[in-house]
């Protein structure tokens, strides 16, 4: 059985998507820098951890605290390279926490999609907590709304899998 990606799983998955997706709904995105986006996104988690969302949600850990330790990470790792690859590593991980060029708002976007999608490859068993999983892309895909058929999608195909566990669906949870 499938069960929670890793971030190594995750990325991968994100950087196959990052192509296809760009292709086939036409965006206006360079694929070779979206791709180094997706590949170093989560860079930081081989150090830090990676910080589950609901943890920031229900504040047991604040999005400062994930945030220093992730810029702790990525002082450790631009460390451990020579200088040129260290800055571009570190350039790349700020431009994707920054999210102000269209790449950033396309992969942080398709990176809550891929993981919305993971979930309903994995099958409703594993769902938790209904009301992060539906509403978790939202804010990112609103950003880059290109991708709101592609969310649609992931929403019509959420809604029978909630009804599966019993939950009920939210107006909230559209986009």
């Amino acid at each position: 059985m499938i069960t929670k990606e890793s971030s190594a799983d995750h990325s991968w998955h994100l950087a196959l998507l990052v192509p296809i997706v760009a292709r086939e709904l036409k965006l206006d995105v360079n694929i070779e820098r979206s791709m180094m986006l997706a590949l170093v996104h989560d860079l930081v988690e081989a150090i830090a951890g990676d910080t589950d969302h609901s943890l920031i949600v229900w504040g047991i850990k604040t999005a400062e605290a994930k945030n220093n330790e992730e810029i702790a990470a990525m002082v450790e790792i631009r460390k451990s390279l020579s200088k040129e690859t260290g800055t571009e590593i570190h350039n790349i991980w700020n431009e994707y926490e920054a999210g102000k060029t269209p790449e950033a708002r396309y992969v942080k976007a398709l990176d809550k999609i891929e993981t919305i999608n993971h979930m309903l490859v994995i099958g409703h068993e594993s769902f938790d907590h209904p009301e992060l999983i539906a509403p978790y892309p939202k804010k990112a895909v609103l950003n880059f709304p290109e991708l709101k058929p592609l969310y649609q999608e992931l929403l019509d195909r959420l809604k029978p899998e909630f009804a599966k566990k019993g939950w009920e669906w939210s107006d909230e949870y559209n986009i």
